[in-house]
């Protein structure tokens, strides 16, 4: 991977603390695979980031910005011709998350409904955009979306999220088409990870217990690293797999296939 470069949106670290989140990971983990990284984020935890992979004598920028503005974007791409030069990997992590996208259709308000899809779908839909031509001016690379299980299915009150997500499969499958061989894209589908944006405001007795709760429905009896999700993106990114493209990739522990009842 030497001298490959990325770029990571969402890429910051947890927003209170700094604590683990899935771009940060995949940011991290990327920059020990050998790409110099440009991490993505509108808020300050993506200079963490890039403080983490320079302590692992990695090599990355932090650009602060918004991937729903096209003005912001120029931003990120003139950072990354006047840093690295090009372009070989696409990650879209951002997603968006407020208390009042929890709603069904008939509750949640058009606005919410529509500044969700402008993150979780338009951001990505952008950043593929306007990165594409430069990944092609590099000789091809990958695009990586990062999507959900909800896409396969759905939470109670989450209408918007579940929506979203399945956009970002489709989206994924189409640019798979358009752009081989040159690119490959694809998704991966988290269920349940273990990030510091989930913690709220619970203590540690009272985070081990919604983990154990949740982890019970699991198969695997244990919630999802970061580390585990940035694993598989980094898998996908690399030729190692060469001829796998335009797939939902599912790295939930069995959720999605599993019938936990009991008789």
């Amino acid at each position: 991977m030497k001298n490959k470069l990325a770029i990571v949106t969402g890429g910051a670290m947890g927003y209170k603390s700094g604590g683990p989140s899935i771009g940060g990971a995949i940011s991290i983990r990327l920059a020990r695979d050998g790409y110099n990284v440009v991490v993505v984020d509108i808020g300050d935890m993506g200079q963490k980031t890039v403080d983490i992979i320079g302590e692992n004598k990695g090599k990355a920028i932090f650009v602060k910005a918004d991937v729903t503005k096209k003005s912001d974007i120029d931003t990120i791409l003139k950072e990354t011709k006047s840093n690295f030069g090009g372009l070989h990997c696409l990650v879209n992590c951002v997603t968006r998350y407020s208390g009042g996208m929890a709603k069904n259709v008939v509750d949640i308000t058009e606005e919410e409904w529509s500044k969700t899809l402008e993150v979780n779908l338009n951001g990505y839909f952008k950043m593929a955009k306007y990165c594409i031509p430069l990944i092609l001016e590099s000789d091809g690379g990958t695009i990586v979306n990062i999507s959900s299980i909800e896409s396969l299915t759905a939470m109670p009150n989450f209408s918007i999220y579940s929506v979203s997500k399945a956009a970002v499969d489709a989206l994924t499958r189409s640019l798979a088409v358009d752009f081989a061989p040159k690119i490959r894209t694809n998704s991966v589908l988290p269920g349940f990870v273990k990030i510091a944006n989930s913690e709220n405001n619970r203590t540690t007795e009272e985070l081990n217990s919604w983990y154990h709760n949740i982890a019970k429905k699991y198969p695997m009896k244990r919630v999802c690293t970061v580390e585990e999700i940035a694993n598989v993106v980094s898998f996908l990114a690399s030729n190692e797999s060469s001829y796998i493209n335009g797939q939902s990739i599912i790295v939930d522990g069995g959720k999605t296939i599993s019938d936990l009842h009991q008789f």
